[in-house]
């Protein structure tokens, strides 16, 4: 045969073979769509060839573990996925009586995907929903994790200070998704790895957790000697991105063992809920250059005492260097903004910029034992809201702290004073700007103490901290060496040398501002019964409930283009579902709400709608969703803004309209 008719034919010889599941079969079939298996134990028999896909049908639940140990290749990976009817639910796996739902161990070239993942167990053994274990197995490449729903993970809980704070974490750790590289023998690291989409609920006690006994390097923690014992073999290529985590018992996502990871817009909702131990939102430690980027963390639960470091939403730990935290958001946790954690030795060359802070509570920033080394925190907004008593840097060592606090903005609203516990004159405080009751720190150079202009400040939407045209926080911040290129709202960070998070123009004030936080509906006129109740959430603050059928309206005095801001919370339910309506003098703006994605039920989303003559604009949480527009048959005489709960009812907050 010739070689080109050989080649030709070799792609068939090498086709991909597909092994179909059915959990509801009542026999264990050969594999085929026609006579499926109806049991995981099946899967390490196989003979697994890269490009095969391992199907589980949608609409059925397996006991598991469902382990996976053997390797594709590059460009031909094994998937586990999801076949069937797409309008049934993602196929259940659990793990029964067994540590793991799902077990990737010491496999290459793998992607898992759209499973519905439980491990329940009694919190009195390890227990994980997917683990990717590898021990002396050399590099393990490309695995992907993706579109998974984990939840219900009831790993060994509490971790106190009785049960052992490690509890749960380090090697064999509990939680969503454990990667471990262990082993004595041959060096064991991770390369391309990729955690994306997937949602995580009520786990314990970690919801993202990397961990590695390849760690012993001259940077590391004198107390890690004892819990990572080989020589460094860093991981690399790590990226967790746009996944969702709720409820967690410990830590929300924690890289260790890494080299130039990336944690992109996931969204973090409620941690350190069972622990009772010291556990932060995101964080890393013993890694070099490791990236956080537009994450949001609220909900951070703390039931130590002010000083102990628990449930701040973000972490700088120890045996690090290169950290770059930016374009990150944080509100209502009550440990408090950002640790640095660097022990017996320094946390090295970090950089937190661009951030928001939203009433935070214990602490904005905190410093544990041991020394900091080349630190930047600059251009970032941090607001304190009322009855809030933080401390805006507390530090509890005697090392050194080569830190530069620069071009920031502390805004103290209503009761409380913000306070200070800072010795060390290494850390300099310099043309920052502070408003409200916020004690005088002696040592601060060039502080800016007049308002400082910001939009609409307390609510939880970034837009509500621009800054307003002829405020001295404008075009007032000093240089810093190495600045970004662009701001939070990716603005050119060469237009406008501002303090805080924003680099833009001058904006306008807020036509009106609706919080709620009065018991009152000022403005507002309801049809049917609207009730302001605590924040569904736990934080600082009131909302709006509107039950099913309920509605209210607001008349609208200016012209247009103008923005609409509002935060929507929508209760777990299915019928008329709530919508937002516009009603301009000739056009009409409807945003539908629908049960599905960027929608999410049970959480704050923020709703903006970019209003027009000539066209109109919707996004919830930065994400493009569908408006109804349309030319009214004849020009009305009064505009206004309807917000209807549908039947199932729907929270409201932090209602503002900025003419554009």
């Amino acid at each position: 045969m010739k070689l080109a008719q050989y080649l030709a034919l070799l792609p068939l010889c090498l086709a991909s073979s597909s092994y179909y599941f059915d959990g509801s079969a009542t026999s264990n079939g050969d594999g085929t769509q026609s006579s499926p298996y109806n049991t995981l134990a099946s899967i390490p028999n196989l003979s697994l060839s890269p490009g095969d896909n391992i199907l589980l049908k949608r609409g059925t639940s397996f006991a598991g573990p469902l382990l996976l140990n053997k390797s594709g290749s590059a460009g031909s990976v094994i998937t586990v996925s999801a076949y069937g009817d797409a309008s049934q639910s993602k196929p259940i796996v659990s793990a029964g009586t067994t540590l793991n739902s799902v077990l990737i161990h010491g496999a290459s070239f793998v992607t898992v995907q759209d499973l519905n993942i439980t491990n329940p167990g009694d919190n009195k053994t390890p227990r994980r929903g997917v683990y990717v274990y590898a021990a002396d197995a050399g590099r393990v490449q490309e695995i992907t994790l993706q579109r998974l729903y984990i939840h219900d993970v009831r790993g060994w809980m509490p971790s106190t200070t009785t049960t052992g704070i490690a509890t749960g974490k380090y090697a064999n750790a509990s939680g969503g998704i454990v990667i471990e590289a262990a082993g004595s023998k041959t060096p064991t690291y991770f390369d391309g790895l990729l955690i994306q989409d997937n949602e995580i609920r009520s786990v314990d006690r970690q919801g993202i957790y990397t961990w590695s006994n390849w760690c012993q390097r001259e940077e590391l923690a004198a107390f890690w000697n004892t819990l990572c014992l080989k020589p460094w073999a860093a991981s690399s290529g790590l990226v967790i991105q746009q996944n969702r985590l709720y409820d967690i018992g410990g830590d929300g996502i924690v890289i260790t063992g890494n080299n130039d990871a990336k944690v992109l817009t996931n969204t973090l909702v409620g941690f350190n809920r069972r622990s009772e131990s010291y556990n932060a939102g995101l964080w890393t430690a013993n890694s070099v250059g490791s990236v956080f980027r537009y994450n949001t963390v609220s909900g951070g639960k703390s039931t130590l005492d002010a000083n102990s470091g628990a449930g701040m939403a973000y972490d700088v730990d120890h045996s690090t260097s290169g950290t770059l935290f930016e374009y990150n958001v944080s509100h209502d946790n009550e440990g408090g903004f950002f640790l640095f954690c660097p022990y017996d030795k320094p946390s090295r060359n970090f950089t937190i910029r661009y951030n928001l802070s939203v009433n935070d509570r214990a602490r904005i920033f905190q410093v544990c034992d041991g020394g900091l080394v080349g630190g930047k925190i600059y251009k970032n907004t941090v607001h304190i809201g009322d009855g809030l008593s933080p401390y805006i840097v507390t530090e509890t060592t005697a090392a050194t702290l080569d830190v530069q606090l620069t071009n920031n903005i502390f805004k103290k609203e209503g009761s409380g004073a913000a306070k200070w516990e800072l010795s060390d004159t290494k850390f300099t405080v310099n043309n920052n700007a502070f408003h409200g009751s916020i004690n005088t720190y002696s040592k601060a150079t060039n502080p800016l103490t007049e308002a400082p202009g910001l939009a609409a400040p307390g609510l939880r939407d970034p837009k509500a901290y621009l800054l307003l045209a002829g405020y001295p926080t404008l075009d007032s911040a000093t240089s810093v060496p190495g600045d970004a290129d662009v701001d939070f709202f990716n603005n050119p960070t060469s237009a406008h040398a501002n303090r805080g998070f924003y680099s833009g123009a001058g904006t306008k004030v807020p036509t009106w501002i609706s919080r709620f936080d009065d018991s009152g509906l000022s403005g507002w006129t309801a049809t049917g019964t609207a009730s302001i109740v605590a924040d569904p959430s736990g934080g600082l603050g009131k909302s709006l409930s509107l039950p099913s059928g309920v509605s209210i309206t607001k008349l609208i005095s200016l012209t247009v283009p103008f923005r609409l801001n509002l935060r929507i919370w929508t209760p777990v339910g299915t019928g008329i579902l709530p919508s937002v309506e516009i009603q301009g003098v000739s056009k009409s703006a409807t945003v539908m709400f629908a049960a599905a994605t960027p929608y999410r039920q049970g959480e704050w989303q923020i709703l903006e709608i970019a209003f027009s003559d000539s066209a109109s604009t919707a996004t919830v949480d930065g994400e493009s969703v569908t408006l109804k527009y349309a030319t009214q048959s004849g020009n009305v005489t009064t505009a206004f803004v309807k917000i209807n709960g549908g039947s199932t009812g729907l929270f409201v907050d932090e209602v503002f309209v900025t003419a554009a």
